[in-house]
């Protein structure tokens, strides 16, 4: 649950790092996007299909995120078995919809 809450104090790698931060600046900054970031992710050993591979799976979530947001869907019952911290790393800026 450390990656979820905060990815760079989690003791992950430089590669997984680099995947991270560009995964995070695709979600919050897209249009900020330069040929530099993908330079980075590069110096930190992702391949060009690697790099294609992390943008279309963070594209997909950010997708099905602001489909679900835009058309007012809520969680199930289902989310309250599950343990708090797991659903909350799930859903890292967004209002929980449980005590």
């Amino acid at each position: 649950m450390k990656i979820a809450h905060d990815y760079r104090n989690a003791g992950l790698d430089e590669k997984d790092t680099a995947m991270l931060e560009y995964a995070e600046k695709m979600t919050l900054r897209p249009s900020e996007i330069t040929e530099t970031d993908i330079q980075a992710l590069r110096h930190a050993g992702w391949s060009d299909a690697e790099i294609l591979d992390i943008a279309a799976v963070t594209s997909y979530r950010n997708f099905i995120t602001r489909m679900a947001d835009s058309l007012g869907v809520e969680l199930t019952e289902d989310y309250k078995s599950l343990r708090r911290d797991y659903v909350e790393s799930l859903m890292v800026g967004k209002r929980l919809l449980y005590v």
